[in-house]
């Protein structure tokens, strides 16, 4: 008999080791650790399955779809099982063919990332705008592409509605004035660069507002204004870029964030020059109205005092003809008796006119100078 006995097979080492008998089992050291990378894997699993994003695992080889996520599913109305009887082609609209070309190229250039725009095609047929971000991964020797598509559909609506509003503000025959909160100018529309003599709006930002008002004081005045009560309408004298003055009325307000808090403020401008003017010669015609209806009415009074003088020298005269001339005088008598009716209703029209403001004074601005009253609206 030995003293050493012979050192057991290794065939029967392994085999104690797999079914846990040796005193260093495989069972024993990895089975743990192959249940945490399952959970593990499960974890991360019910993540890619709550995100909104679709997520497709794509073959690059065939174009098929290896695995996608449960927002692909919601999102397309087909059960996972279907997805993955279909190649990538099939999800999309025609307008989006080139996606596939786009995830083999994805696939050519290892380890970048692509993004682009296309739209998924679901079960009934809606076509869902997506923004497709896709890199390529390799498992083995198999290479795949990750593509991950987010629903736009909210994004592409609130473009579309940005860009009616500054289509808005583009078209705008009134000048239109964004500055920040201390005036300076960040946005002017083409209407205003009309306005004021500028051939773009891009000439006009950088500025600040008191560089458009022949009194400079009066965009600080206007900028504080608003800060302080939230809106404005005023009239005031503007400065071209040329220096010519002209008649303006601007209205204002500050734009606020959802918390209430100033972000900048806003200016409307209209050119009122032909109004001003046009309410200046209405009252010059006025005052020479009045004075017409004040000469003509002392016109008719010395017509009557001579008239009186004549009548009463011929009622002292016997001679035939005097009727005639009694006559005429009478005559005469009655038409101016008329012109002092037709002044009378002259005037009733001035006074009906000033009781309904017609030629009174236009607010705000009257003269050469800006005017500064400033009202709340």
């Amino acid at each position: 008999m030995s003293l050493h006995p012979e050192p057991p097979d290794d065939r029967n080492l392994l085999r104690e080791k797999i079914i846990g008998l040796g005193e260093v089992s495989l069972h024993k050291s990895y089975y743990p650790e192959l249940q945490s990378r399952l959970a593990e894997l499960e974890r991360f699993r019910a993540i890619l399955d709550q995100t909104h994003d679709a997520i497709f695992l794509i073959h690059t080889t065939t174009g098929r779809l290896a695995d996608v996520n449960a927002s692909a599913g919601t999102y397309l109305g087909y059960s996972k099982e279907e997805l993955l009887a279909m190649p990538l082609a099939s999800l999309l609209s025609q307008q989006s063919v080139r996606s596939v070309d786009l995830v083999k190229e994805s696939a050519r250039l290892s380890g970048s990332r692509q993004t682009w725009i296309a739209a998924l095609l679901s079960r009934d047929g809606t076509e869902i705008p997506v923004e497709i971000t896709a890199r390529s991964v390799t498992f083995g020797d198999e290479t795949y592409t990750v593509a991950i598509a987010r629903d736009i559909t909210d994004r592409i609506l609130a473009e579309k509605e940005l860009m009616i509003k500054e289509s808005a503000l583009e078209s705008s025959i009134n000048g239109i004035l964004i500055a920040d909160l201390v005036g300076t100018i960040i946005y002017a529309n083409p209407g205003f660069a009309s306005i004021f003599g500028y051939e773009r709006g891009e000439a006009i930002t950088g500025r600040n507002i008191e560089t458009f008002f022949a009194d400079p004081t009066l965009g600080k005045e206007i900028t504080g204004y608003l800060l302080e009560n939230g809106a404005i309408v005023n009239e005031a004298l503007g400065l071209r870029g040329n220096g010519s003055l002209f008649h303006i009325q601007l209205s204002g307000s500050v734009v606020e964030n959802d918390a209430g808090q100033p972000l900048c403020i806003m200016l409307i401008v209209m050119d009122i020059t032909e109004r001003i003017l046009a309410d200046q010669m209405k009252r010059e015609t006025y005052a020479q109205l009045g004075k017409n209806i004040e000469q003509f009415a002392i016109l008719g009074d010395h017509i009557r005092n001579s008239l009186q003088v004549i009548v009463g020298y011929a009622e002292m005269i016997d001679d035939p003809l005097i009727k005639k001339i009694l006559d005429q005088s009478v005559r005469i008598d009655e038409i101016v008796t008329q012109l002092d009716q037709g002044w009378m209703e002259s005037a009733n029209v001035r006074r009906f006119l000033r009781r309904r403001g017609d030629d009174a004074d236009p607010p705000g601005e009257t003269g050469t100078g800006s005017s500064t009253t400033m009202e709340e609206s």
